[in-house]
């Protein structure tokens, strides 16, 4: 976070909504589902900032989105609160309903924060519902409001996001049906490959052996898999990742185990990123099969791993048709989330679990 950008995250808000009596319901609903709520005064400087910063539209053959943001007002407010994710944007001067709740439900010293310029993001944990969040952005007036949704996109969305991907962690490597996490898998492949990586209950180890360098991890119903592949590292490579290279390592990857599945590459985007310390890209694309004439969403990293001179692959596509498939897409990704080059800090992780 850049030092110049004034904002103090409140992680419990101060005074917000008094916790009931009775206990609390479990929150219900989509987890990509945003209950969003502005007052019409500031609707027209608000609005288009907020579905820039939370929506985040994916490669997908029809279009979807990360996130969808459900506008709300006071006659549905009360639905909202039942649900995962609730956000609330108002100045403390607007005139509006969302503007005296804010003022209401923000204690003195928070209130103040915000009239010197200094709190602008307060969030409270399982407010109404548990397994829920509320989202206050605020600031003095619209303006100022709007100017710091521009300017913290990446922090609003990153908040979001990471509670989405807590939240459906949990069930996908939690137990169902007498089901769980399949960890002496995990443990085989540790061993073998010298890396580690998480396999939820409905996925299944289909092709790959250590030798080939190539690990293909697989569900269906739908068709969702995921794939680490890797190639020795030299120090002429570090961080000059070819996206010519990726492309044609993918496709070729493919021919063999994909039955010719290939990258749109006129659909490929890139971000720089850290993960786990280690520098590469993360990457989002569209698959298509020519033969038979299908396709769907890719999103995928290559890591430079220097410590144990490999380059990796992580790479997670779903094919799905007829449905949404940002919520499969999301179960491939919490995958690669979960990967450790180190397979003796996974080993040692795993034995907590």
């Amino acid at each position: 976070m850049k030092a110049r950008i004034k904002l103090l995250i409140i992680l419990t808000v101060l005074a917000v909504i008094a916790g009931c009596a009775k206990p609390k319901p479990e929150a219900i609903g989509s987890f990509n589902a945003v209950f969003a709520f502005v007052d019409p005064q500031e609707a027209d400087l608000l609005k288009e900032p907020l579905e820039l910063a939370i929506e985040h539209p994916i490669k997908t053959p029809r279009p979807e989105k990360l996130f969808r943001i459900i506008w709300g007002d006071t006659n549905t407010f009360e639905d909202a609160t039942r649900h995962h994710i609730v956000l609330i944007a108002a100045s403390i001067k607007s005139p509006g309903w969302w503007g005296a709740f804010v003022r209401r439900n923000l204690d003195k010293k928070a209130y103040e924060g915000v009239k010197k310029g200094q709190f602008n993001v307060f969030r409270k944990k399982d407010p109404w519902a548990r397994n829920q969040i509320l989202i206050i952005l605020t600031a003095r007036n619209a303006d100022e409001l709007r100017a710091f949704i521009l300017t913290n996109m990446d922090l609003i969305f990153e908040m979001i996001n990471n509670y989405c991907n807590e939240q459906v962690s949990k069930w996908l490597f939690g137990k169902y049906q007498g089901k769980g996490e399949r960890k002496d898998l995990e443990r085989k492949i540790a061993e073998e490959y010298g890396f580690g990586i998480r396999v939820p209950r409905m996925f299944e180890w289909e092709k790959g052996t250590a030798k080939e360098r190539f690990l293909w991890l697989r569900a269906l119903d739908p068709e969702r898999w995921v794939f680490v592949y890797w190639e020795p590292l030299d120090s002429t490579q570090y961080k000059k990742i070819s996206l010519s290279w990726l492309v044609r390592t993918r496709d070729s990857l493919c021919q063999i185990y994909y039955e010719g599945d290939s990258l749109m590459k006129e659909e490929l985007t890139y971000r720089r990123i850290y993960f786990r310390n280690l520098p590469g890209i993360k990457y989002r694309a569209r698959w298509k099969n020519v033969k038979k004439v299908i396709g769907g969403p890719v999103v995928g990293y290559v890591l430079d791993d220097i410590e144990h001179k490999r380059r990796y692959i992580l790479d997670g596509a779903v094919f799905a048709p007829g449905v949404r498939k940002e919520p499969y897409l999301r179960h491939c990704e919490l995958i690669m989330l979960s990967f450790n080059p180190d397979a003796r800090a996974f080993l040692d992780s795993l034995s907590m679990r």
